[in-house]
């Protein structure tokens, strides 16, 4: 091995020793109500995606991930939301130990808190504990780039993740391209449909809802409009009846 591989070697390992924990505790764990809002109107639509066409990916957010380090020791790091290759339930923290690896897929939402933590440190960290694709999701955005990423290139190098057009970012963990707007990042599937969030899948259901209200009731006043007609109708009939046996 040579001395230059060894150190990077050495410097990595080192790294990881060094690394901090998310915690609790953490001063970058404070979520802002735009790193809240970011996230809830991204993991919804992910997990229902995920459930309904891709039963090899679980989903989840800000849940401890515990990977080994070099020391034999375990280091946590919890992202804002992850895809892994596993079994789809309820865990309260993952670990890569028993999982077989680490999430393919991890997202951050940057806050003014987490921003050189997700930008500088997280990376690197990601690209050695076996991540293959990082994104980064900045709400505020001030120098007006909003999304970026890493991930392994055709050669399995951890390399940045260059954004098309608009800065969007197509996923091959997920199968979804990520697009931001305004504050939120969106999700697309493959023919281009945007995935709606909670919110908006809660209110188109309550929009059928009240179509589907009002079609029952137009169909119940046609019903009795018609009812009517053909009482009218009958006693028109009875009436004319009438005339003719008095004739």
């Amino acid at each position: 091995m040579s001395k230059a591989l060894t150190s990077v070697i050495e410097d990595d390992s080192a790294f990881l020793l060094s690394f901090a924990d998310d915690t609790e505790e953490s001063p970058w764990m404070v979520v802002a109500d735009p790193h809240f809002l970011a996230l809830l109107a991204l993991v919804g639509p992910a997990q229902v995606y995920a459930a309904e066409h891709r039963p090899d990916l679980s989903i989840s957010a800000e849940l401890a991930v515990r990977f080994p380090k070099v020391n034999g020791k375990m280091g946590q790091v919890a992202p804002d939301m992850f895809a892994a290759y596993a079994p789809r339930r309820l865990r309260s923290s993952f670990d890569v130990a028993s999982e077989g690896s680490f999430p393919a897929f991890v997202l951050e939402v940057v806050s003014p808190e987490s921003v050189g933590r997700d930008t500088r440190e997280k990376p690197r960290l990601y690209g050695l504990v076996g991540a293959q694709e990082y994104v980064i999701f900045n709400p505020l955005g001030e120098d007006g780039r909003q999304l970026s990423g890493y991930h392994r290139d055709g050669r399995g190098e951890w390399v940045r993740w260059p954004g098309g057009q608009r800065g969007v970012l197509f996923s091959e963990v997920l199968g979804l391209t990520l697009e931001a707007q305004d504050m939120l990042l969106r999700l697309r599937d493959r023919s281009g449909m945007l995935l709606p969030t909670l919110q908006e899948a809660h209110d188109a259901r309550a929009a059928e809802a009240r179509r589907a209200e009002a079609e029952t009731r137009r169909a119940e006043a046609e019903t009795r409009r018609a009812g009517a007609a053909e009482a009218r109708v009958m006693a028109l009939e009875a009436e004319l009846a009438r005339l003719r046996r008095g004739s």
